[in-house]
């Protein structure tokens, strides 16, 4: 029997990596990272007999594709074959106090929790927290929504010298869906 292969969001940083490992710990499989889920799916031909790790609140950053529409959408492409739910990384607004401006960088699924935030944000979407915490730090944002562990250890190797505050805290709980990829 061959081993199953897994592809889902890279890079190894992200809540999708942590599920991909949890259904390691269970049977041996390969992991394969894409930069987005976008790839994923634009790429299904290719991957015929593979699987499809992807959360229920994906959402894309660079087009309208969604689970919910995505899991109609490819009907005669996948098969669903496992669902399950894990806590996902804790997850942080942050702002940084030397900028003057307006602007958050996050991943679109994470915009819901910013209902209850006063400011008027001009959001710019990312396919990922990893990258969002990367143009947190080295772009012109004033926020982001990153996940909390990965700020840390970027405080921790001497990045930002007192001008980060956190604001909110996010703890939820993510449903996934193990996709076998059938073809057409």
């Amino acid at each position: 029997m061959t081993m199953k292969i897994i592809n889902t969001l890279g890079p190894k940083e992200t809540d999708s990596f942590k599920a991909a490992q949890f259904l390691a710990s269970k049977e041996e499989v390969e992991i394969k990272l894409h930069d987005s889920f976008d790839d994923i799916y634009s790429h299904l031909d290719q991957l015929n007999g593979e699987f499809m790790l992807v959360p229920v609140a994906y959402r894309s950053a660079v087009s309208d594709s969604n689970w919910v529409d995505n899991n109609y959408k490819y009907l005669d492409q996948l098969s669903i074959v496992d669902t399950f739910f894990l806590p996902t990384m804790p997850m942080i607004l942050v702002h940084n106090l030397q900028k003057d401006n307006q602007k958050i960088v996050l991943h679109p699924s994470t915009s819901a929790f910013l209902h209850d935030f006063d400011e008027d944000l001009v959001q710019d979407y990312v396919s990922s927290k990893p990258e969002a915490l990367q143009k947190f730090l080295h772009g012109d944002y004033a926020y982001a929504i990153v996940s909390e562990e990965w700020f840390g250890k970027a405080m921790n190797k001497g990045i930002g010298d007192g001008r980060y505050e956190m604001i909110q805290r996010f703890s939820p709980t993510m449903i996934w869906c193990l996709y076998k990829i059938i073809g057409k």
